[in-house]
């Protein structure tokens, strides 16, 4: 869990022995400078970020609209599952995958070359022409990357009207093609044979387990949801737009993954060939399949232009993830990572720091396949275990710790969707760092579990030695001693 960069969505925390009394009321003067301080605080929002420690740095310019299309984009459905079909149908049939419905710029560098070799010639055997190598693919991705960035560069209030369009974007065109897919594709699969037909492909032996296995491809879409999070600090009242937008692209991007999934499954007409397509993508095939060279490629270029705005959403959130560590001076370097360009108003060292981070990660594709898939592997298990992480931490103080629940608060459900949520991904993470075929051999192993394990002891080892004597979060002392002592009755939300 990143540092807070804006006022917390969930409430503010306060030691539990914090006095409610106001300055008048324990009978001393009012402090002069605090109300000079609040006066220049011009709303809720800037008033709260002060509370936790934070000058207002960035411009609000996200509103509803876009700040739920920004929390639907960094979900990307129709990027996201036509990415991972392959490994529930591989894995326990049609049925796995409609049950359960960052490598972004790699896999969008496969899109684009499964778009190549869906238009290349075909060879004697069937196979296509054309075979892009790893060098080819890494170098695609790293090109990606730098539009990532060149974009995520922009000021806020170009941000907001760009991705104001991504969400509706994604619905139409995700719509559409499942429309198309259904009218064009002849001898579709009976209804039966999708939510009934289980198999075990995985080789486990037990039919459950690799129905488990397929829930990778919802494991590695609906996730990633906090994104609105780290951008509170540019959205106009974050704390009720932020888990609003939050609720709103689960909802949506559930239906809309659902839907998606279910017709993909009643258009594997040809099985064996689809999973083993030569495009490397199952969903690519079914779309060549249904609308030929030139209806296919059009149907995948949205998948790849909705894989590309998820992409943006995503990039967006590191960059804000990495400036708020920089601003508590979490990083090597902080002051330069932290700095707000002058022109833009927006974190630019910070976006590209991440796109060289992420280039140095998509390289090592080129030597080994093994490896960037095994660091790709991790990235579910890792964004669910820390908001579990949050949750956990919340519940263990929640005593010791006094905490003014925000304006969004989920009431005596708070505490059954903590325990479910928390019991979910423990298991599926347990899951997920499973090898999804057996026998397992070098080649096939689910080296994520490797992964885990060095990031987590790198982590320990880190704080250990020397970050648990530097770091210490929000710096709230200074703004806070300024600040009269807040009644969480007399705060104000529109």
């Amino acid at each position: 869990m990143d540092p807070p960069a804006s006022k917390s969505d969930y409430g503010i925390s306060q030691p539990a022995s914090a006095s409610k009394s106001s300055p008048e009321a324990s009978g001393k003067a009012p402090n002069t400078s605090a109300q000079r301080v609040m006066a220049s605080i011009q709303n809720d929002d800037e008033r709260l970020l002060a509370r936790i420690g934070y000058n207002q740095e960035l411009r609000r310019e996200f509103n509803k609209w876009s700040t739920v299309s920004y929390a639907i984009s960094i979900l990307g459905v129709l990027g996201s599952v036509p990415a991972t079909f392959g490994s529930p149908i591989a894995a326990g049939g049609p049925a796995t995958a409609a049950a359960g419905v960052a490598s972004l710029a790699y896999t969008i560098s496969q899109m684009i070359f499964a778009a190549a070799v869906m238009n290349s010639p075909q060879l004697e055997d069937g196979s296509s022409a054309f075979t892009p190598s790893a060098l080819q693919t890494v170098l695609l991705a790293i090109l990606i990357l730098c539009l990532f960035g060149t974009i995520c560069s922009l000021t806020t209030k170009a941000l907001h009207k760009i991705v104001l369009w991504f969400a509706p974007i994604n619905i139409l065109a995700s719509v559409s093609i499942c429309i198309a897919l259904l009218v064009l594709t002849p001898n579709k699969r009976s209804a039966e044979w999708v939510f009934t037909e289980v198999t075990d492909g995985s080789g486990w032996g037990s039919k459950g387990f690799s129905f488990l296995l397929g829930f990778l491809s919802v494991a590695w879409t609906m996730t990633d949801y906090d994104g609105t999070t780290h951008m509170s600090e540019e959205t106009h009242d974050a704390a009720i737009r932020g888990p609003v937008a939050i609720r709103s692209a689960i909802l949506v991007s559930g239906l809309v993954g659902w839907m998606l999934t279910v017709t993909f499954c009643f258009c594997l007409t040809d099985y064996d060939g689809i999973v083993n397509s030569s495009t490397g993508l199952p969903v690519a095939q079914i779309f060549l399949n249904a609308g030929g060279r030139t209806g296919g490629t059009i149907m995948w270029f949205f998948v790849i232009l909705v894989q590309f705005f998820t992409g943006c959403s995503a990039m967006l959130a590191n960059a804000r993830m990495c400036y708020a560590f920089a601003r508590d001076d979490a990083l090597p370097f902080s002051s330069f990572w932290c700095k707000i360009n002058k022109y833009t108003g927006t974190p630019v060292n910070a976006v590209w720091l991440v796109v060289v981070f992420c280039t140095c990660l998509d390289l090592i594709g080129i030597g080994s396949t093994l490896t960037i898939v095994a660091i790709f592997n991790i990235c579910a298990p890792a964004l669910d275990l820390s908001y579990v992480a949050v949750i956990i931490a919340h519940r263990v103080y929640e005593n010791r710790v006094r905490f003014i629940p925000g304006p969004y608060t989920m009431g005596i459900w708070s505490k059954p969707v903590n325990l479910i949520a928390c019991t979910w991904v423990v298991f599926i993470s347990v899951i997920l760092f499973f090898p999804t075929t057996k026998p397992v051999t070098a080649t096939n192993m689910n080296y994520a579990i490797c992964v885990a394990g060095f990031v987590g002891l790198f982590s320990l080892s880190w704080w250990w030695i020397g970050a648990r004597k530097k770091y210490t979060g929000p710096r709230t002392k200074d703004i806070i001693d300024m600040l009269p002592t807040e009644d969480p009755d007399d705060m104000s939300f529109p």
